[in-house]
């Protein structure tokens, strides 16, 4: 006597009904296991955040670290004395800059109010800008009205980056304690670096330990690529951009180029962004032809920043293309805010070595392509990137 088959134990109706509940528990099975991701995120998501810091600094700061192992010093020992040179370096700075910096923060806190109530005036009644008198008064008045609006959301930021500010100049125990962390966190993590990749290595069969490898080591340029372009390009923003700001006679310079340098660190929009409230202040405070002036400038800042910094020392280690920058940028920071702003980008750029990995480049499809795109006539020098760049 034959036994019945597994596919005909059912109908094809129960059969169907069965694979939908199978679907619908493994939907139910994911969305509940995000869901204890996201509450277990919650209660240690600073705990996390500290561990990405220290994962990010230590890249920052791994370059003299391992020039001087190289000259047979003890990696923690190296790391110590890194930690040592930046130390002098950043107290030194404070100490020359904190008093300005806090002086200014002050100032702008106290002042913020007044200034809106004076661009409000000034955009209503236009005595001394030839450029606002031009517009019509109704113009003028919903202008001034959005004034009034983007005064109260900017003065929020202004007293939140204000308050943050003065907590890192005066050194709060909380923001204290995370800097130990992560700098304790980096010295453990650089100490037994080496004791980590060959954990990591073991965890991988042996026949593919060899792509393994090639894959941590264009990860580790990617990503240190990325955090020491990105630091470089900060302080090029922060120190070019006071120093114009000052040549012009802006108030507020010193917090408006720290500022700026901050945001700017965002890649892509970061130094746009960091303009607008200059240009902002600069228009209401001294005029139109210095505000021109300073934009000028910051134009020439922002050029040099993407067109020669960013292609030597951020885009050739991340290897994505401006749109995918972007998205990058937007899903990142929707779904974790600035750090996920911030690490957006090497994770594209990791994304697009797996990718290069899993597809790698072929001729046949290349050429296919370069064809396709002249019968239809487009640009021959984008099929020429397009088809040559891996």
């Amino acid at each position: 006597m034959s036994m019945p088959t597994g596919s005909s134990l059912f109908d094809p109706t129960t059969r169907r009904l069965i694979k939908a509940f199978l679907v619908a528990a493994i939907v139910l099975v994911i969305v509940v296991l995000l869901g204890m991701v996201a509450t277990v995120f919650d209660r240690v998501h600073t705990t996390l955040m500290e561990i990405v810091f220290a994962i990010l600094f230590a890249y920052a700061v791994y370059p003299p670290v391992k020039w001087l192992a190289a000259r047979r010093l003890p990696v923690p020992l190296a790391v110590i004395l890194v930690y040592v040179m930046l130390g002098v370096l950043v107290l030194g700075a404070l100490a020359w800059l904190a008093p300005a910096i806090a002086s200014q923060v002050q100032v702008f806190s106290r002042d913020y109010p007044h200034l809106v109530t004076q661009t409000q005036q000034q955009i209503a009644d236009p005595t001394h800008s030839p450029l606002l008198s031009r517009l019509p008064t109704s113009a003028r008045m919903a202008i001034a009205a959005n004034a009034g609006k983007l005064g109260t959301l900017l003065g929020g930021v202004a007293a939140g980056f204000g308050t943050q500010t003065l907590a890192i100049l005066s050194g709060t125990t909380a923001l204290l304690i995370s800097v130990a962390l992560i700098l304790g966190l980096t010295l453990i993590i650089l100490g037994d670096l080496a004791g980590i990749q060959a954990f990591a290595t073991r965890l991988v069969p042996a026949r593919y330990r060899p792509q393994a490898l090639s894959f941590m080591n264009d990860v580790d340029e990617v990503i240190g690529g990325f955090v020491r372009g990105q630091i470089l390009l900060a302080l090029v923003v922060a120190v070019a951009g006071t120093i114009v700001l000052i040549a012009v006679g802006i108030p507020f310079a010193l917090l408006l180029g720290l500022l700026a340098g901050i945001v700017s660190i965002v890649p892509l929009i970061g130094p746009i962004v960091a303009v607008i409230p200059i240009l902002v202040i600069s228009f209401f405070t001294v005029g139109l032809v210095k505000t021109i002036i300073v934009g000028v400038l910051f134009a020439v800042i922002i050029g040099v920043q993407q067109n020669v910094l960013v292609p030597i020392y951020v885009a050739r280690s991340v290897g994505v293309t401006p749109l995918v920058i972007f998205v990058s940028l937007l899903l990142g920071s929707e779904a974790f805010g600035i750090l996920g702003a911030l690490l957006s980008i090497p994770i594209a750029g990791i994304l697009r070595v797996a990718a290069e990995r899993l597809f790698p480049p072929e001729p046949r499809a290349n050429a296919l392509l370069a064809a396709t795109r002249d019968r239809a006539s487009e640009p021959k020098e984008a099929t020429r990137k397009a088809t040559t760049t891996p």
